[in-house]
Parts: C-alpha cells; structure tokens; sequence
C-alpha cells in the first residue's frame, strides 16, 4: 500500500522553526542596536535645537538652573527620547543619559 503524503513531517517544521529562531536571534540585537543610535541622534539634534534657542534666551536673560527648567517647560514637550534629564553647562545642553561625542578627550580636568 502506497500512501500519498499531502503535508509537512514534523522534522520539516522543527528545522523551519529552528531556522527561523537563529535568524530572529541574530536581527534582533542589530535591530536595537539601530534603534539605540537612532535615539542617540534624536537626542543630540533636539540638544543643539535647545542650545541655540537657549543662547537668544540668555540675550536677555541670566541663565540659572531654574530658568532653564521653566525654558525647557515652556518649549518643549520632550528632548531626548529615552527620557534623559536636560542640563545647561558651559554654554553647552548635555544629557543625563547620552554622552557628547564632540568633546574632546583632552577637555576634561584630570585627577592628580
């Protein structure tokens, strides 16, 4: 008796699954990698964004911590996407949670 078969074995769809898995295991990290920098760049053009409406802020105004925080209130809803907490430092907006890629390595005081 010959049996026609009309459909996959079960070994068929363990290695499909299988497939599938490692190739899910290799996009998503890459996928968040993406996202992460995309965040990064979101965060640094929003920040030289601030900066400069800042800097003709402070054409009249003296610039303490608080008025910042109310500038920040009052202009914008959010800066950085993953929820970082803006400062205002040598006429310069940095985040809590992304770094500045432009500074210089030699900016910074060193400890003695």
């Amino acid at each position: 008796m010959d049996k026609k078969s009309n459909g996959f074995t079960l070994v068929e769809l363990i290695v499909v699954i299988a497939i599938l898995g490692i190739i899910v295991a290799i996009a998503v990290p890459r996928l968040t990698g993406y996202i992460r920098i995309a965040e990064e760049r979101v965060c640094a053009a929003n920040r030289k964004t601030v900066e400069k409406m800042y800097s003709a802020f402070l054409l009249e105004n003296d610039h303490e911590d608080s008025i910042f925080s109310q500038f920040l209130i009052e202009n914008f809803d959010e800066v950085c996407p993953t929820g970082g907490v803006l400062r205002y430092e040598y006429e310069k907006v940095k985040c809590s949670v992304h770094e500045d890629g432009n500074e210089e390595p030699g900016d910074e005081v060193p400890w003695l």
